[in-house]
């Protein structure tokens, strides 16, 4: 790939000083403008072979552009905190908002081809690590986000020269540690195998949505020129093509018959009586204490999501599971609309945020899953919207199971006349009052569609690694036994 580009482009003191007042002037504007507009994030990833060159162009970039709009992430080497959670977890954190710009050294590219390179993982984790990758920029830019990856390059013989200049010049010179140093040696002896890892990272990760836009490096004025030119003609181009606002999409309660519910064959009669309820309850949630303290555990992390029909007992599932938990490590998330903050990120952002680290829980009250319930029943997004989150659910949690987080995933069904008791039960008692509202009674007007995008949520995302459970909750202490008893049993096979 690097020979048959030309990586040498020269431009002289004074062109460059002709142009770089008229390109500050364009950043600037089109910073403001996209800031005013606030209608997509900009994420700009600086990867290829020459880190000093990144490093550089980077800093003049930032010199251009209004400090307090852009933001610079130099991500090299995870921290504790980063390496007790799924790899990605602390790239999505680092996303900008709708707006902004987030100009990223050291990306999620660097991680996985340095140790490839050096041997520490073998083929097929890191072909795992960029189907990873590409998932993750695919849901960046189906969620609307410009991602612009430039791949700087050097010839080769100006490549050795400068480590063996950053070597020479000392450790403090270039802030280099000793393992950097001794990384730029390795990398110097074999330096062709370096540029076949990058050559196949490229050739795999670069796609319509976010191709690789090559940067010839070894003229640093015409380096930085066409990085500020690039990146605010693509922010141009965007805004030029933003779709308008789109309108709420209206939706009709299917009439004639209807094609077979998964939720049809559940036995909402099943029940327990209290005082067996109780017996089973007070042994389930011993063993659930011992397994989540035990050491085992101590590697792994649990993530459990509980949605469910309006009044189905969600609140009530989770307070028995809280009681066998220590708070210490247990947090329990409700989720609503979406906030400003949250509206401003890809739709992933919030959950991803929240997830627990090694020997810890999350618990979700409400999910990831509102996409492909109430937003596509409500019509708040378009069809090819919640058609598309399927494969970015599956993803998002295949992610976490693959790097040894537990997902327990929980829908608790009830009827329309056990809904229909609970919602008059909570009208007339006066601590209950807030758990009903009128969107509770709008809700229950589009049962059917409801119904419907359950069954499609379980059939589409139900997976050996994160199934779904569905839960006969028309008798509360029934629906409370069984989720324990799910949550014991997948951590005693998992762990």
């Amino acid at each position: 790939m690097f020979e048959s580009m030309e990586l040498v482009h020269e431009i002289s003191k004074a062109e460059f000083k002709k142009e770089e007042p008229l390109l500050r002037a364009r950043l600037i504007d089109t910073q403001f403008d996209l800031l005013e507009s606030c209608e997509f994030p900009v994420i700009v990833l600086l990867g290829g072979m020459d880190p000093l060159g990144r490093s550089a162009a980077a800093k003049q970039l930032l010199s251009w552009m209004d400090p307090r709009h852009v933001r610079p992430y130099a991500l090299v080497k995870p921290s504790q905190e980063e390496m007790e959670r799924p790899r990605m977890w602390r790239f999505w954190r680092a996303l900008p908002r709708k707006g902004r710009i987030g100009v990223f050294l050291s990306g999620w590219y660097d991680g996985p081809a340095r140790r490839f390179f050096l041997g520490d993982i073998k083929k097929a984790q890191f072909s795992a690590h960029i189907e990873e990758i590409s998932r993750f920029e695919r849901q960046l830019t189906s969620d609307g986000a410009l991602l612009l990856k430039f791949l700087f390059m050097l010839p080769k013989d100006q490549h050795l020269k400068t480590m063996k200049k950053m070597r020479k010049r000392g450790l403090t010179a270039w802030k280099l540690n000793e393992e950097e140093i001794e990384i730029s040696k390795e990398f110097e002896a074999r330096y062709d195998h370096a540029v076949s890892i990058v050559e196949s990272m490229v050739a795999e990760t670069s796609s319509a949505g976010s191709p690789w836009l090559p940067l010839p490096s070894a003229n640093s004025r015409y380096r930085d020129l066409m990085l500020g030119q690039t990146v605010a003609t693509a922010i141009r181009d965007r805004m030029a093509q933003a779709a308008s606002p789109m309108k709420a999409v209206r939706t009709r309660t299917p009439r004639g018959p209807q094609p077979p519910n998964i939720l049809d064959s559940l036995d909402l009669g099943q029940s327990l009586e209290r005082d067996d309820y109780k017996k089973s309850l007070e042994k389930v949630q011993a063993r659930l204490t011992s397994l989540t303290m035990g050491k085992k555990f101590e590697g792994r992390s649990l993530v459990m999501a509980f949605e469910g029909n309006d009044a189905a007992g969600k609140g009530g599932a989770i307070r028995r599971v809280v009681q066998a938990l220590d708070p210490r490590m247990t947090r329990v998330i409700p989720i609503a609309a979406p906030n400003e903050e949250e509206q401003a990120h890809p739709y992933l952002w919030r959950f991803w945020r929240h997830m627990p680290r090694k020997g810890n829980i999350t618990i979700f009250d409400r999910t990831w899953y509102g996409r492909v319930l109430v937003e596509r029943v409500e019509g708040f997004i378009p069809e090819q919207d919640w058609m598309r989150a399927y494969e970015e659910i599956r993803s998002f949690e295949s992610e976490l199971t693959d790097y040894g987080v537990i997902v327990v995933k929980f829908w608790l069904a009830i009827d329309k006349k056990e809904q229909l008791k609970r919602f008059k039960d909570r009208e007339k008692v006066g601590y209950k009052r807030y758990k009903i509202t009128e969107e509770d009674w709008r809700n229950r007007k589009k049962w059917n569609l409801y119904a419907r995008a359950v069954h499609d949520m379980v059939d589409r995302t139900s997976t050996n690694n994160a199934p779904w459970t569905l839960v006969e909750a028309n008798d509360k202490y029934f629906a409370r036994v069984k989720v324990l008893k799910t949550i014991v049993e997948r951590l005693e096979n998992t762990l």
